[in-house]
């Protein structure tokens, strides 16, 4: 990973480019939400890869090899447009991540802890304290700056994550070997999903939530040992991986658990825990629980510094203060990293105040909906930069011309727009007494989120450009 702004260490090969963005990109704290769907989730999660997912490694691809800097989407939306639209761009790929933290870090610890009281799920002010804790100190841990991100990522990844997928896949197909009934049905009819049923819709924004993260990979691109041939093999090969593995989790889900008693935060070792007592293995719970909490602590590691690059970067061409634009002697810029923390503990106390349940799926469905709008200023800006820097070199462009990327940005942006309209449906887990804060929580962060970077941009001061990194 990049580290510091123009001061990149070469040496990451394409397999730690794939470890890393694997990593980023395979969500599968979302997975007991889509599991609800049944057998059609594999249409879902086939339909968000071939309309988001795709358009968005594609895109990526093109953007990260042509403009491999540091400060990914930020360089790109500031070179199609302007400054003040990259500061938007990377504004809302960063606080997204701060609004997201506590509801993996939920998962996280729910799955550390569910072989030991699976009730602490339930129990809001552990959930509060717990997330908040190991958000902290993965923090700190930051603060020493991401030399060996490659390592971590890939124990992270393949220990964490790949490895607990299969072996969950594994028993499910084992459980249904031997004779089970499973809990869904498999068959053409039931393939489909049923766009009548409103109270699921919502659960379809938890997909694309699942595949978002492609583009911030980029800023390893120029760690590689050879950018622009690594990174687009790296992007594309990620997203396959992802495709494949999140569905395997979710379709596992889905087969053991009745749809009824699945929890978004406990969905994945439900099935664990009915899978190993189906094959008197119960004491395997602890450690699969603690194998998953390490794929998801990769994950976030992944994710704390790696948007808040991009926000340095715009902060140096003037967008933010110089106080936030100082590094210690490792290169970690640390007040925008205990910044983030902050607004990380801030943003948790919604565990306080809502059921655990809703609270979780507040904190999935809001951060997706700022997400998605900084993917629509991406796909603008990659068709942008097309026609305004046309020779400038790409080793991997989008195929066939500027019809091929006119149709991928298009597609990408209707898929999104349309996954915002659902985000404001309530989905049936919150109760009839919450929904109103629920509608209310949802349309007044969307567009106070969405003003914000406007309203911070309008108030910089010339002073605050080229500042110098300072210790």
């Amino acid at each position: 990973m990049a580290e510091g702004s123009g001061k990149s260490v070469r040496g990451l090969t394409v397999f730690g480019l794939v470890m890393i963005t694997t990593g980023i990109i395979t969500s599968i704290h979302g997975a007991p939400s889509m599991a609800k769907y049944g057998f059609s989730l594999v249409f879902i999660y086939l339909m968000v890869a071939l309309v988001f997912l795709l358009p968005s490694a594609l895109i990526s691809a093109e953007l990260a090899t042509g403009w491999p800097e540091d400060g990914g989407v930020y360089i790109w939306v500031k070179t199609a447009f302007n400054e003040r639209m990259g500061f938007v761009a990377v504004w809302q790929q960063w606080i997204e991540n701060v609004i997201w933290f506590p509801s993996i870090l939920t998962v996280t610890v729910v799955a550390a802890v569910y072989g030991l009281d699976p009730n602490l799920k339930d129990n809001p002010w552990f959930i509060f304290f717990a997330i908040n804790g190991l958000f902290w100190i993965l923090t700190v841990l930051n603060l020493f700056g991401t030399r060996t991100s490659g390592w971590v990522a890939s124990i992270c990844t393949v220990f964490g994550r790949i490895v607990p997928i299969l072996f969950i896949f594994g028993l499910a197909l084992v459980y249904l070997s031997e004779g089970h009934t499973p809990e869904i049905e498999f068959s053409w009819a039931s393939f489909f999903p049923d766009l009548k049923d409103t109270e699921k819709l919502s659960f379809v924004v938890g997909a694309f939530l699942t595949f978002a993260g492609i583009e911030a990979s980029a800023s390893n691109a120029a760690s590689a040992r050879n950018p622009r041939r690594d990174y687009p093999i790296a992007i594309i090969t990620s997203a396959g991986i992802a495709l494949i593995l999140v569905t395997l989790i979710a379709l596992s889900i889905a087969i053991i658990v009745p749809e009824s008693k699945i929890d978004l935060d406990a969905g994945i070792m439900q099935a664990i825990e009915m899978l190993l007592q189906k094959t008197d293995t119960s004491w395997l719970l602890l450690v699969a629980g603690l194998l998953i909490a390490l794929g998801m602590i990769g994950e976030v590691n992944n994710w704390i510094p790696a948007p808040t690059r991009g926000l340095l970067v715009a902060g140096r061409d003037g967008a933010i203060p110089k106080y936030w634009q100082r590094e210690n002697r490792h290169l970690a810029h640390y007040p925008i990293l205990l910044f983030q923390a902050t607004l990380f503990s801030l943003m948790s106390t919604v565990y306080l105040f809502f059921d655990v349940q809703v609270a979780f799926w507040l904190m999935s469905v809001v951060p997706t909906m700022l997400y998605i709008i900084m993917y629509i200023l991406m796909f603008a800006a990659s068709v942008q930069l097309r026609y305004s820097h046309p020779d400038v070199p790409r080793r991997y462009r989008v195929p066939f011309g500027n019809v091929g990327i006119w149709s991928l940005a298009s597609v990408g942006s209707i898929a999104g727009m349309i996954a915002i309209g659902f985000a404001f449906l309530p989905p049936e887990l919150v109760p009839e007494s919450q929904r109103y804060a629920y509608r209310l929580v949802v349309v007044v962060g969307f567009i106070f989120f969405s003003i914000l970077p406007f309203a911070l941009y309008s108030i910089r001061k010339p002073s605050w450009r080229n500042a110098s990194p300072a210790p």
